[in-house]
């Protein structure tokens, strides 16, 4: 499929009703911790690197940090680029923002598509917004300017190497009473978890390649 192509596919598919937790109790649960728990707004950049001819969307690549160990939080963790929003900053400029300082992706790198909704991060009490954008052109992670004191490590991972069977894993936890999905992507050495993993799930169910 063609770039336009492309971009109406992943835009149609963002457009989907498709929330992150089941309806019903769960979901009644989270609303109500929202309510007594503010939450501060952020975002990441969810950066897909694509084939100049993409066959299927597996062949779509997804771009990922792996933090260092000196972070005041979630140490040696795999996430996207990004962070909370500034005052007055927009989600899209805060997501360019914080992916240039973390591993110095420029904003003309990049063509943003669109976001999923907003994402609830219970314990960080961060509103979280995916900004989906792909490299413009081949990016070369030679080019990658890592920040040392955030970012460890950058990699790609191919969706096709994500979804197979041995390598997405699903259980269920519990926080404050709230049951929610734990999901887990292992890719390589890498283990990708948390609201990383639940974001890769919920895009890559947009895209309908995984249930």
């Amino acid at each position: 499929m063609d770039q336009n192509i492309l971009e109406k596919t992943i835009q149609g598919a963002l457009g989907k009703e498709l929330p992150y937790f089941e309806k019903g109790r769960p979901q009644e649960s989270i609303n109500h911790y929202l309510k007594e728990n503010p939450h501060r707004p952020a975002s990441v950049l969810v950066c897909l690197s694509c084939p100049e001819i993409v066959q299927k969307l597996e062949d779509i690549e997804i771009l990922y940090t792996v933090r260092t160990d000196t972070m005041s939080s979630h140490k040696g963790q795999i996430s996207f680029p990004g962070g909370k929003q500034d005052e007055g900053e927009s989600i899209n400029d805060c997501a360019l923002r914080e992916t240039f300082e973390e591993v110095g992706i420029k904003r003309n790198d990049v063509t943003i598509i669109g976001s999923m909704p907003l994402y609830p991060s219970l314990i960080s009490r961060f509103f979280i917004t995916p900004v989906i954008a792909y490299f413009k052109k081949p990016f070369d992670l030679k080019n990658i300017k890592a920040n040392p004191g955030e970012v460890h490590e950058v990699f790609r991972a191919p969706i096709s190497e994500l979804i197979k069977k041995e390598g997405v894993v699903k259980t269920e936890r519990e926080f404050q009473g709230i049951p929610y999905p734990l999901y887990e992507f292992f890719y390589k050495e890498h283990r990708i978890w948390g609201i990383t993993a639940h974001l890769t799930f919920n895009l890559l169910r947009r895209l309908d390649i995984l249930e």
